[in-house]
């Protein structure tokens, strides 16, 4: 009984805190989205081209962590996954907007190289876990295929 209350308050903790979090995010998209288009009416695009594609990259940045915050309520879970393709985008976003010293962009694509090494990976395991469970049905069938008279009915 006890492990089972304190089970819920944890979830409900979770879901409140997430929805919280997915409300902030929501708010810094549209904040995002109005400093965008105040700087793109109001600004020289030759000058501050950084700026509003730094801005804009940002404002992609708040969106993926939006719908992220949407899986967690529609499927009660946030992937792996998900993560590495925020954290992929993260640093791509960091590589295009600071580029100036050449050590950090040497180190930035090897971090994305070895996210993207790390997300295959972990495509292939989970691809491969899953074949693995799968084999003794396989197995159960080829050899009710073979054998069709020891099949049980």
């Amino acid at each position: 009984m006890n492990r089972k209350f304190i089970e819920k308050g944890y979830g409900i903790v979770l879901d409140v805190a997430m929805l919280i979090l997915g409300i902030a995010m929501v708010g810094f998209f549209f904040k995002d989205l109005w400093n965008l288009g105040t700087m793109v009416l109001h600004t020289d695009l030759e000058v501050d081209f950084y700026a509003v594609t730094k801005t804009i990259l940002e404002t992609f940045l708040f969106f993926e962590f939006v719908v992220l915050t949407k899986e967690y309520f529609v499927q009660d879970r946030i992937s792996l996954q998900n993560f590495m393709y925020i954290g992929i985008t993260a640093l791509l976003r960091n590589l295009l907007v600071y580029h100036a010293d050449t050590i950090g962009v040497l180190i930035q694509a090897a971090a994305i190289a070895l996210l993207i090494v790390v997300l295959i990976a972990y495509r292939w395991s989970r691809r491969h876990l899953a074949d693995l469970a799968h084999e003794e049905e396989r197995k159960e069938v080829e050899f009710a295929e073979n054998h069709p008279d020891q099949v049980e009915d």
